[in-house]
């Protein structure tokens, strides 16, 4: 499994109302179908649990039945999994919030309720420094604000960070970045962003 150092997804323990380790460590596993990432995750100290992590920048229910197939899937391979959205707006994150219902009738055999993260959970990260000292709710928290007036200085903030990152992580949040955004002005920025700390960084 890739490891991920210094890769501590302080909102996710946020959001499950947890206090956020000290140190954590993370390990990325096969990708599923229907999400974007999953992650093996163990804080120091605590319970090791599995997080599935997906983009999503519009309404999509054929995403959210592949969301229900993918939790099932990695409960029976790993044990209990959460699954995080992390969406650009809020009608988006509403959306996303679920409950999604599989069943027959009236009867949910079983519902999902994703954790999600939009503009409204976590402020941007706007200095090179502060996305150092975080560099996972740096990553989350641009591709929440991805469609804000912020998403340029969000974005140039965990580009410089990256350049001490380690190779793993390095090369693990270019990659979530780059399909995270999709098409449009924050994806074009970060295009450009990330050529110009490889021509500087000699490819990195």
């Amino acid at each position: 499994m890739l490891s991920l150092p210094h890769f501590v997804p302080t909102p996710v323990f946020r959001l499950l109302g947890l206090v956020p380790p000290p140190h954590a460590l993370v390990w990325v596993l096969p990708t599923e179908p229907g999400v974007d990432s999953v992650l093996l995750v163990r804080p120091v100290p605590g319970r090791a649990f599995v997080l599935a992590l997906d983009v999503r920048g519009r309404r999509d229910p054929a995403r959210a039945r592949a969301w229900t197939a993918a939790v099932a899937r990695l409960r029976e391979r790993y044990g209990a999994p959460a699954l995080l959205a992390v969406c650009p707006d809020r009608a988006t994150a509403a959306w996303a919030a679920g409950p999604f219902a599989t069943g027959l009738g009236s009867w949910p055999s079983l519902s999902l309720r994703p954790l999600v993260l939009g503009p409204t959970d976590t402020p941007p990260v706007l200095t090179a420094p502060a996305a150092s000292a975080d560099l996972a709710t740096a990553v989350l928290a641009a591709l929440a604000h991805a469609r804000g007036s912020r998403a340029t200085a969000a974005l140039a903030a965990v580009n410089e960070a990256l350049r001490t990152a380690a190779p793993e992580t390095r090369a693990y949040c270019t990659s979530l970045l780059t399909a995270g955004l999709g098409d449009g002005p924050a994806s074009a920025a970060w295009g450009r962003l990330t050529e110009l700390r490889r021509a500087v960084s000699g490819g990195r």
